[in-house]
């Protein structure tokens, strides 16, 4: 016959493991549940204060300066290329629309450094949402940001001596790459965060 003691013993033990190891599994769901809750913060937040405005500026730079060449474009076309009548009213006329039409071109550099401000700005106030393979990128963009507001006048004259300027390196108003890699990071970013919602 079975020891009485034995049994009881037997029986809290059974009952013990079957609890911790329910309370283990348990706390492995509430774990990995956790984990995914703060990666979709996370991301939340990274597209809200970094990425998501990163991207929303240097797409409408990317059009300024399509903008931009389309308007130098129609300049060639239309003043250099075509043959104009060499009276003196006809030439005083092309001088004032040649004038306006580079003006107008201007203003959309102008936009993409004025967003340019609001870039350095968000990079600025956010830069612990930075991906570590982003800094460098960045931090070039940077670099390009305080070189232009240091080293270029209101006017746009250079006051870089030009030996100087051409062994530091010139200077881009929002240079290719950047945009590239906030596009890119973008779209990577919500499908991440697309991917953790959808599971």
């Amino acid at each position: 016959m079975p020891d009485p003691y034995f049994i009881t013993i037997s029986l809290i033990v059974s009952f013990l493991g079957g609890g911790i190891v329910s309370a283990a599994i348990n706390w492995v769901r509430s774990e990995r549940a956790d984990k995914k809750e703060r990666k979709i913060k996370f991301l939340d937040a990274q597209l809200r204060n970094l990425y998501g405005p990163l991207y929303y500026f240097v797409s409408q730079s990317e059009k300024c300066f399509e903008l931009n060449d389309r308007f130098h474009k129609a300049y060639n076309e239309e003043f250099i290329q075509e043959k104009w009548s060499k009276n003196s009213l006809t030439q005083e006329r092309l001088r004032v629309r040649a004038g306006q039409t580079l003006e107008l071109a201007n203003q959309y550099i102008a936009k993409v450094k004025s967003n340019n401000h609001k870039i350095k700005e968000i990079l600025d106030n956010n830069y612990s949402f930075i991906e570590p393979d982003d800094v460098d990128v960045f931090m070039l963009f940077n670099e390009h940001y305080l070189r232009f507001n240091k080293e270029i006048e209101e006017s746009g004259k250079l006051m870089t001596p030009d030996g100087i300027y051409e062994k530091i390196g010139d200077i881009s108003f929002l240079r290719p790459e950047f945009i590239d890699r906030v596009k890119l990071k973008f779209q990577k970013k919500k499908t991440e965060l697309k991917c953790l919602l959808d599971k």
